[in-house]
């Protein structure tokens, strides 16, 4: 008797990893989840994906308990925007004063070692500018440091006034969404949900129009809404 190895959809592995299909999708293109092509179709081994969330620090069983039972609503990106607060007029005159300011303005981030992090968001944006294009940039660090917070927190600052920042459109910067996540799988989560949303048209308008108040992020987490 031939055993039949169990195979998941893109849709149930995003599920099962508590991430966007688009995250899968995008994983997929970059060669960094292992896949098979059935009959012109996307599928996913078991043995092989439980493997591969072992290595990524991704937990299968908590992921499954997670989408079975009550969202999880730290992890939604609008609650923690929400968390983190929206800041206005923050000054610098580059990458460097602008990221250092704004560590500095956010209150949950009292007592951190504010130099360490100031190093690995300018590590970061050393490998690869954050900034994502229409004035918009997203600093991370590339390794996530512990910094005791109990939930996500993922701010919004307005600079002063735009800065170059060697985004991918050379559009200067005026606002930063800034990420501070307590696990791995919550950072490429809200990476990924965030990277989703800030491509709408319509939150790039609010933006733009200044109009940050509940209005924006009610209609972030209608488009984060979208990517579920």
């Amino acid at each position: 008797m031939i055993m039949r190895k169990k195979l998941y959809t893109e849709k149930q592995i995003a599920k099962l990893l508590g991430v966007s299909p688009i995250t899968v999708q995008r994983w997929e293109h970059q060669g960094k989840i292992p896949y098979k092509i059935i009959k012109n179709k996307v599928f996913f081994d078991k043995d092989e994906i439980t493997k591969w969330a072992q290595e990524h620090e991704f937990n299968i069983e908590k992921a499954t308990e997670v989408q079975s039972n009550v969202p999880n609503k730290n992890a939604y990106l609008g609650n923690a925007m929400e968390r983190g607060g929206i800041y206005h007029a923050v000054p610098g005159e580059d990458v460097y004063s602008v990221l250092k300011n704004s560590l500095n303005v956010l209150p949950f981030l009292e007592g951190a070692d504010k130099t360490l992090l100031l190093n690995e968001l300018l590590n970061r944006e050393e490998l690869a500018s954050t900034g994502i294009g229409h004035g918009i940039a997203i600093p991370h660090t590339r390794n996530r440091i512990d910094l005791n917070l109990s939930q996500a927190y993922v701010p919004i600052l307005f600079t002063e006034k735009p800065i170059s920042y060697n985004a991918i459109d050379n559009v200067p910067v005026f606002v930063l969404f800034m990420m501070f996540t307590t696990t791995t799988q919550e950072h490429l989560k809200l990476l990924s949900k965030i990277s989703f949303v800030l491509q709408n048209h319509e939150v790039q308008t609010l933006l733009q129009e200044a109009n940050v108040g509940d209005e924006l992020l009610e209609t972030i987490r209608l488009v984060e809404g979208e990517a579920e």
